[in-house]
C-alpha cells in the first residue's frame, strides 16, 4: 500500500496539486486502500461503490466521499494508467436553501 501511495504522491507533486489536496487525496486513498485490503493495482468498481457506501453509513460527508471519488480515480488514471473508465457519479450534495426551505414547512 505505501509504494502505491508514494507513487501518486510523486504524480500529485509533478502535476503540481496543492499541498493540501495532496494530502486529502492520500488520505482518501489509505482509507480505500485499507478497506479493499489487497491488490491495489486492479479496478474493481463494485469495491469503490461498497467503499463509497461505507463512507455513507459512517455519515462522511458528500463533500468528502466527492474528494476520495475524485483521489480513486486519479490513482487508477495516472499512476496505474488503467485504460478502463470508473464510471460512479459523484455524490449529490446537500443545498442549504433547499433545507431552509423544507424546515421553514
Amino acid at each position: 500500500m505505501q509504494i502505491e501511495l508514494q507513487k501518486t504522491e510523486r504524480e500529485l507533486k509533478i502535476r503540481n496539486y496543492s499541498p493540501k489536496t495532496i494530502k486529502s487525496y492520500l488520505y482518501g486513498l489509505r482509507a480505500y486502500f485499507n478497506f479493499k485490503g489487497n491488490n491495489f493495482s486492479e479496478l474493481d468498481q463494485e469495491s469503490i461503490k461498497n467503499f463509497l457506501l461505507h463512507c455513507e453509513q459512517k455519515r462522511i460527508s458528500p463533500q468528502s466521499r466527492n474528494l476520495f471519488l475524485n483521489a480513486i480515480k486519479f490513482h487508477y488514471c495516472h499512476v496505474v494508467k488503467g485504460h478502463q473508465k470508473i464510471e460512479i457519479q459523484s455524490a449529490k450534495k446537500q443545498r442549504a436553501c433547499l433545507l431552509y426551505c423544507l424546515e421553514m414547512k
